[in-house]
């Protein structure tokens, strides 16, 4: 990477152009903060006579144009947020093809298709349920039957979202027999695959999706109604317990609580 700085002048009263060349782009982004260092941080001294003052506001202008080609320069740079999101996606992609092909438990047997999360690789809010059900094992995507729809309502009407914004996933990734709750064992085989996906993502909140999903993550052994509507801090990011969609869809008397819980998480985000 080579810079052109503009002309000089040469001892000898000659102009010549003057180039900065760099091996890489951490060397790039070393000397930028560099050049933000010297060139920008001017520090007022009253004892400083007229000359001084001079020398100082010319230096600040050669400052300014330096940075002008620097930015010109990193225009030309690919966009980081890009190349971040590419590689995150690379790095879910290798856990869910390892998730796909798993036999830590038992109900690797009796699956479908595994399913590992979904959705976007940088999303602030990732929702965590319990296991995947009927059509998820059929289609290999988590929540995309009557639960996943009371969910993707309540993300997109609530927190003014889309299920693109968000990343979806479960504590367990095959699925029970007649979707019975996941045993210990098979919690306890799955789980690393969660703490995986979420150290790639680095979301800002996690909301567990009923009492396994919250009692795995927390690691408390409490009713969901003692955790349920509470914010807990982690060092990683904060978790949000609430009721699984797929209670609510069993028992339609607890939809007004979901959506105040869902208010709760919006509110989060505006503070």
């Amino acid at each position: 990477m080579i810079i052109t700085m503009g002309e000089e002048e040469k001892t000898s009263g000659d102009k010549a152009k003057s180039q900065l060349s760099f091996d890489d782009v951490l060397s790039f982004i070393e000397f930028i903060e560099e050049c933000y260092g010297e060139q920008f941080i001017i520090t007022e001294d009253k004892n400083n006579d007229k000359n001084e003052k001079k020398e100082s506001s010319s230096t600040k202008n050669k400052g300014a144009g330096i940075f002008e080609k620097i930015m010109e320069e990193v225009s030309k740079l690919p966009d980081p947020y890009h190349i971040i999101r590419e590689e995150k996606q690379r790095m879910l992609k290798d856990i869910a093809e390892r998730i796909k092909v798993c036999k830590k438990c038992e109900l690797w047997k009796g699956r479908t298709n595994a399913v590992p999360g979904d959705g976007n690789p940088s999303a602030q809010i990732v929702f965590v349920g319990e296991a995947p059900g009927y059509e998820e094992d059929k289609r290999g995507k988590p929540f995309v039957g009557k639960s996943g729809k009371l969910l993707i309502k309540m993300i997109q009407d609530v927190l003014g979202m889309r299920r693109e914004d968000v990343f979806i996933t479960n504590i367990v990734r095959c699925r029970p027999p007649e979707n019975r709750t996941p045993e210990k064992e098979e919690i306890s085989a799955c789980l690393n695959y969660l703490f995986e996906e979420l150290s790639v993502i680095r979301p800002r909140i996690v909301v567990a999706l009923g009492a396994p999903a919250a009692k795995a993550i927390l690691g408390k052994d409490e009713k969901i109604s003692e955790m349920r509507g509470k914010f807990y801090t982690r060092p990683e990011f904060t978790v949000f317990v609430t009721f699984h969609p797929a209670f609510v869809v069993r028992n339609p008397s607890y939809t007004e609580t979901l959506e105040n819980d869902f208010k709760k998480i919006k509110e989060f985000f505006e503070s």
